[in-house]
């Protein structure tokens, strides 16, 4: 129902035709009510994105993820219902981006980058002008502004529109910064396939400088304590691949070993139970300097899925 409402509002904002806030705050309501029933919901709704409902999913799992971060941090509840407005408009400049631009399945040309970039302050614009809006006006916060126009900025001042750095970045955009980068990552586009939840933290944990690192780390707690296609270290001093995340076992999910640590040797695949052989640990595969990690997780997974034997 969100998706839906959501591709009229950006159609109506396409056309000219304004855009009205007050119709989605209840989408945002709905929303949240669902997350506090179940707060693993949302990272199911992640997963189920259509490549032609893309920029409207995404921005309704942008808007639960941000609600669910802000669960996860203690922010002050009487504030979420607007973080989570502040992620459902995130991309609202999308709508006056062309969509064959959108979806154009090679490489953007300097210029197309240019006019990708534009869609934060596009967005902007677009929610400070207009009789809808100038009429709703007081129901769109500084915390949804600033998201808006400010959600590809980066802590080392690599981002976009306005080069800001460090602390002169909102809480709240450093928030949507996290939120969209890994949505974006776990999506599958024309352009390119899914990345697994652990290689979106992955690629988030090693870009040191441009997302904050305590919003990353309560984040990563919200995905999940040890996400699938995780790299971790077993008390008995082997790296393995996490295979499930199952709700009853959050800290002992099944494994694969696949690395001695003290042998430097590879061993064979196989499915570890959860508790068989504790996990002490993420680590990061820069550290061990693996070769091929990526294929080496993506051909344990798959591997997985064909029925492993258990140790």
């Amino acid at each position: 129902m969100a998706k839906a409402h959501l591709a009229r509002t950006f159609d109506d904002l396409r056309f000219g035709r304004g855009l009205d806030v007050e119709k989605l705050w209840p989408m945002v309501s709905g929303i949240q009510a669902s997350i506090t029933r179940h707060p693993g919901a949302i990272m199911a709704v992640t997963r189920l994105k259509d490549r032609h409902e893309y920029t409207y999913a995404h921005s309704v799992a942008v808007c639960g993820l941000m609600i669910g971060l802000a669960r996860q941090m203690g922010l002050d509840p009487a504030k979420h219902h607007e973080i989570g407005m502040a992620g459902l408009l995130h991309d609202i400049g999308k709508a006056r981006v062309p969509t064959m631009l959108l979806d154009k399945p090679g490489p953007l040309t300097s210029e197309e980058k240019m006019m990708m970039r534009d869609h934060a302050r596009l967005g902007y614009e677009s929610l400070m002008s207009g009789d809808e809006v100038l009429n709703a006006n007081q129901r769109l916060t500084s915390i949804v502004l600033d998201a808006c126009l400010h959600h590809h900025e980066r802590l080392d001042g690599s981002g976009y529109p306005d080069n800001q750095r460090g602390e002169h970045i909102s809480l709240y955009a450093r928030m949507v910064a996290i939120c969209d980068t890994y949505d974006v990552a776990t999506s599958a586009r024309v352009y390119k396939s899914a990345s697994s939840p652990a290689e979106a933290l992955d690629l988030m944990v090693n870009s040191p400088g441009r997302f904050d690192p305590e919003i990353l780390s309560a984040f990563s707690a919200l995905i999940g304590i040890f996400p699938v296609g995780s790299m971790v270290r077993l008390r008995s001093d082997r790296l393995a691949v996490v295979l499930e995340s199952p709700d009853d076992e959050a800290t002992s999910p099944p494994v694969c070993p696949f690395f001695c640590i003290q042998t430097r040797q590879q061993l064979p695949w196989r499915r570890s139970p959860p508790g068989v052989d504790p996990i002490i640990g993420i680590e990061l595969p820069s550290r061990w300097n693996l070769p091929v990690w990526a294929e080496t997780r993506a051909a344990i997974l798959a591997h997985f899925e064909g029925n492993l034997p258990l140790e």
